[in-house]
Formats: C-alpha cells, sequence, structure tokens
C-alpha cells in the first residue's frame, strides 16, 4: 500500500540553533537510559565519550572516554550498572561501570554499530557492520558466544521485549534480517526497494518492523537532483514482499525528510519518530491511516539518533553537529530544553566541511545530501547514469559509486575516467551538476574538500590481530607482485597520478583509471558499473575475455589467496 500525501504541519519549538559547532563538538550520536529513567547515557562520537546525564536536571554528570574511536550505538543492562558501547572506527566493544566508571573493551574489528541487550541483561547483541553479522557477547565475561550471519551491512538493531527475536537494518542490502537468539540464526528477510536502511523499530510480536530507508531513482539519468532519491519509510515482515506490507513516501507526506536516520515508535504503536539528518528535523509519522504527518523542523544540527524515557513523557535527540540534545514533548511536539554536552577537549578543523557534506539545503529540492549517496564516507552500492559529467562515459552508462574514505584527498585524478585533476574539482562541479545548488565559495570548497580528505579507513577486519597479513594473503602478496600480473597497473606510491587501463568492461576506446585496492573489501559492489557483486564475480562473470590481468592463468587456490591478499590491502 502507497499512501497519498498528507498536510504537513510544522509543530512548535524554541527556536533552534542551525549551524554546527564549529567551536565545540562532542558528536552526540545514540542516546539510551537507564531502566528507572534517572540518568541518561550519550555516545560522544567525536570526543570518543560516553556522557551520563542527569535527566531531571540536564546536568552533564561525567564524560568517560569508551577506550576507542568514534563510539556509535549504547544500551544499558536493566540493573542501571552497566553501560556497553560500541567503538565503530577502532574496532572495540566498551563495557562502562556507570557507577564506578570503570572501562573494560572487547576487539572487535568490522566496525562494530548497534548494540541491544537481552532483556536480563546477559546478552548483547552487536552489528558488526563490515562483515556482514551479529555477534553475540556474554556481558559479563565479556566473550564472543557467537556470530550471526545477516544481509550486507548490517547497522540499526532493534530486539522483541521477549528477548527471542533481533531485527537488523542492513544498509546497502536494503532488507531486514530476522534473527532468532535461541538457534542463533538467521530466520527470515524482509525486501525493500531502498538502500541506507539507517533506522528500525520493532514490533512485539517479532512479526512487523519499521524502517527507513532512501530509494535510488537510479534507473535514469540524473537529468535533475530533484527526485535522484525518495525518502521512504516500511512497514516489513518476515519473507514478505519488497514494499512491505505498507509504503511510506516521506518526501510526500513530510517537510525536511532528507536522509532519514533513526527510529522509535510510541508505547501504543500509532506514531513512529525519525530523524531526518539531512533536514535537520524530526518527523512524526502516523502508523493507522488517521492524522497527518508532523514536523519538528530545526529539531538541531544533524539529527541521528532519539529515545524515549522509560515513562514516554519526553523523547531525546541527539544532534550530532550541534554539541546538544533536543528534549521533545510527544504530545505537543514543543521542544522544552535544549542540554548541551559541554566544551571538547580538542577542535575538529573539518566541522564545517562535515556540516555541508550531511545537510540537505545545499541540493535543489533539499531530498539528499553528500551523505546519501557516500554514506558516513562510504558508498551507496548504486550505479548510476551521470548526465553533467562530460566525459567517455556520456550518459547513458552507469558509475559506480566509489567510496570517499582512505585519505583520498591525494588520490587524483578522480572519477572512472579521471576527468577532474583535483579533489577540489571534482567537488566544485558535483555541487552546481549534480546537487544543482548554488555554485560553493571557494571556502566551502575547501571545507568539503578537508572533510573528504581527511576520512581515515578503519582497521581492516580480515588481518590479523597485529594487523600483519595472514597466510594466505602472504601467498596472495606474492602471486599480485608476479604471476597474476596485478602489479602491473595496481602500482606505485598513494600520491602518484593513477594510469588507464582497458579490461574489456568498456567499449573500445573507453579507458578507465586503475582504482585503488587499499580499503577495497569495504567498497562492493565492483567494476565502473557495479556489475560484480563481490571480488571473485570480477574475474569469473566480467572477464571473459582474459583482459583483467592474467588471473585467468592461476588456479582456483592461487585465486583464493590473491583475492585475500587484496581483501588485506
Amino acid at each position: 500500500m502507497i499512501c497519498g500525501a498528507g498536510v504537513a504541519r510544522q509543530a512548535e519549538g524554541p527556536e533552534a540553533h542551525l549551524r554546527p559547532a564549529l567551536e565545540s563538538n562532542r558528536g552526540p550520536f545514540k542516546v539510551a537510559f537507564t531502566a528507572d529513567g534517572t540518568r541518561a547515557v550519550v555516545t560522544e562520537f567525536d570526543e570518543g565519550a560516553l556522557a551520563i546525564i542527569d535527566r531531571a536536571s540536564g546536568r552533564v554528570l561525567h564524560h568517560v572516554p569508551t577506550g576507542g574511536t568514534e563510539p556509535t550505538g549504547v544500551a544499558v543492562t536493566p540493573n542501571g550498572v552497566t553501560a556497553v558501547v560500541t567503538n565503530s572506527l577502532s574496532g572495540s566493544v566498551a563495557f562502562i561501570d556507570l557507577k564506578s566508571l570503570d572501562v573494560k573493551t572487547l576487539m572487535m574489528r568490522g566496525m562494530p554499530w548497534d548494540v541491544v541487550l537481552s532483556p536480563n541483561g546477559a546478552r548483547a547483541y552487536v552489528s558488526v557492520s563490515q562483515l556482514d553479522r551479529v555477534a553475540v557477547i556474554d556481558v559479563a565475561t565479556r566473550t564472543i558466544l557467537g556470530t550471526i550471519p545477516t544481509g550486507r551491512r548490517p547497522r540499526a538493531l532493534a530486539i522483541t521485549p521477549d528477548g527471542a527475536t533481533v531485527a537488523t537494518a542492513n544498509m546497502t542490502a536494503g532488507s531486514v534480517s530476522y534473527l532468532d537468539t535461541v538457534s542463533m540464526r538467521q530466520t527470515a528477510q524482509g525486501p525493500t526497494p531502498a538502500v541506507n536502511l539507517r533506522g528500525i523499530a520493532l514490533y512485539p510480536d517479532g512479526q512487523r518492523v519499521f524502517v527507513v530507508g532512501q530509494r535510488a531513482q537510479n534507473e535514469r539519468p540524473t537529468e535533475t537532483a530533484v527526485g535522484i532519491w525518495s525518502n521512504q519509510a516500511f512497514i516489513q515482515v518476515p519473507d514478505g514482499p519488497r514494499n512491505g506490507v505498507q509504503n511510506l513516501w516521506l518526501d510526500l507526506m513530510g517537510k525536511d525528510v532528507a536522509d532519514p536516520d533513526s527510529v522509535a515508535l510510541d508505547a501504543g504503536r500509532t506514531r513512529a519518530f525519525v530523524t531526518c539528518s539531512g533536514g535537520h528535523s524530526l518527523n512524526v509519522v502516523p502508523l493507522r491511516g488517521d492524522g497527518d504527518t508532523l514536523t519538528v523542523q530545526n529539531v538541531g544540527v544533524h539529527p541521528r539518533g532519539l529515545a524515549f524515557t522509560p515513562d514516554g513523557k519526553e523523547l531525546w535527540v541527539a544532534n550530532m553537529l550541534g554539541n546538544d540534545l533536543a528534549v521533545v514533548d510527544p504530545n505537543s511536539l514543543k521542544i522544552t530544553r535544549r542540554i548541551s554536552l559541554g566544551p571538547t577537549s580538542r577542535k575538529d578543523p573539518n566541522l564545517l566541511g562535515r556540516y555541508l557534506f550531511t545537510t540537505a539545503t545545499i541540493v535543489k529540492g533539499e531530498q539528499f545530501s553528500c551523505n546519501s549517496c557516500h554514506p558516513d564516507g562510504g558508498t551507496d552500492g548504486i550505479s548510476w547514469k551521470f548526465v553533467h559529467v562530460k566525459d567517455a562515459l556520456g550518459r547513458e552508462m552507469d558509475r559506480n559509486a566509489k567510496g570517499l574514505r582512505g585519505h583520498i584527498a591525494g588520490n587524483g585524478p578522480y572519477r572512472w575516467t579521471g576527468h577532474e585533476a583535483t579533489l577540489d574539482s571534482f567537488i566544485a562541479l558535483e555541487i552546481p551538476g549534480l546537487l544543482q545548488g548554488g555554485k560553493p565559495t571557494p571556502a566551502e570548497v575547501r571545507a568539503l574538500t578537508d572533510y573528504v580528505g581527511s576520512l581515515p579507513l578503519a582497521p581492516n577486519p580480515f588481518r590479523k590481530p597485529d594487523d600483519s597479513l595472514t597466510a594466505s594473503a602472504l601467498v596472495g602478496k606474492a602471486l599480485f607482485e608476479g604471476k597474476a600480473g596485478c602489479a602491473a597497473c595496481h602500482s606505485g606510491p598513494k600520491s602518484a597520478p593513477l594510469q588507464k587501463a582497458w579490461i574489456g568492461t568498456t567499449p573500445p576506446g573507453i579507458d578507465l583509471q586503475v582504482p585503488r585496492l587499499d580499503g577495497v573489501y569495504d567498497t562492493d559492489p565492483y567494476l565502473h558499473d557495479g556489475k560484480a557483486k563481490n571480488l571473485e564475480e570480477v574475474f569469473t562473470q566480467n572477464n571473459a575475455k582474459h583482459l583483467h590481468g592474467k588471473v585467468h592463468e592461476l588456479s582456483e587456490q592461487e585465486i583464493k589467496d590473491l583475492l585475500e591478499y587484496v581483501r588485506e590491502l
């Protein structure tokens, strides 16, 4: 069922500060509460800490370092003693004693993103987004009991009140995985036609979820920025239809809905509350077809996480680039107060660039942002027909969106054809071209360039714990540099201009830039048109003429070793 347009009404609230906290930002990301509702805990993405806040006064009691970088998810045990935090970039899970403030960490590479706890707090379920699995952890012993495979890139998690079912929003796959916590296996998936599934809420029976994402209109050339992406929500069921039992087109129903992020349902499951990080808003969607979608505009800068207090009387929204939390009355939808997280220990020089990258206000129609195609600096896994790029691929040939992580500022030229020599020129063309926004100022181009160029790779989860190559990868390295012929094209320092080559995937005469391979395991699909879903398909299904090095001369085992080396780059 597709809902028609609703009459969106702006809800009331005090004037917001829609400017990023350039001088001091701790990066509030996700919110959780102790069971008694007296304290809130907030992950501080920029600061690498957990804020502990007295709910009644709004006073920050403590900032506790989490023992890792870029903490995202957080959950609190029912007894209020332990907060479990995922350090996404460094790759670890922190267990923080909320009384003694003691911190213990468990190494877990693969960008652990979100965490939910069993009803008794004995087990933690952590989405390991780069490895397509959920890890099951014994909280008391801080040991991994096992893992459950999911769809591609699971991030947001939800769990039923009885703890029997965990649901994952598979961000790149565009599906929901339903996991049985007793058998520790995936029992079903719910497909959607969207990607960028960032937020999910699970109904108590475990048979329905409310999930938000973005649908790419990439079947046609990008003639106009309006309609490139549509922001949608789905009520999905296990193994249900692709459009779910209900498909809500947020662009037709609400305001400022770009990049829907986190989701929370009210106690009666009558309304879904959705942060829209690109639109800087909180959208409130009726779930039973009665009433209009309401919008709390300017709820804060780049809102990400949100959570109801245990008594349901307040909704707390974490404004990641505003250094504050907005406390919303769910009945009146008024912002009753704002809670600042206070000064930081260091200043991020790239905050303006991050804001420009994540805001839809620089895009015609304001339906998406740079962060839509490159979520958190990665890739949407989508191929596009770009009209604004006047190069050999033209307007009809697909271009696979590349990831931006790995300090790419010195890795020009850019695009598959090397159309732009510098990252500055690439960004300067994208804003008035693809985004069809106003011409950026030199300062804005520099801010975006500096931010994109600063994005690091996470530690490679396929390597050994000491970050050295595995035995298989060492064999593959020798093959890469010798028999397979890979080093003839994939070689040279990162700052050296990349050469062009033709491997038969484009018409004769259209040579493509040879891509860098560091972090390649995390940028699927592959090839310029995204036809290879994984590294194996690059050679098994897309190398019929044997033009891609000499991989066709390798044995099956040698190919496995070669690709293991590539994964560990």
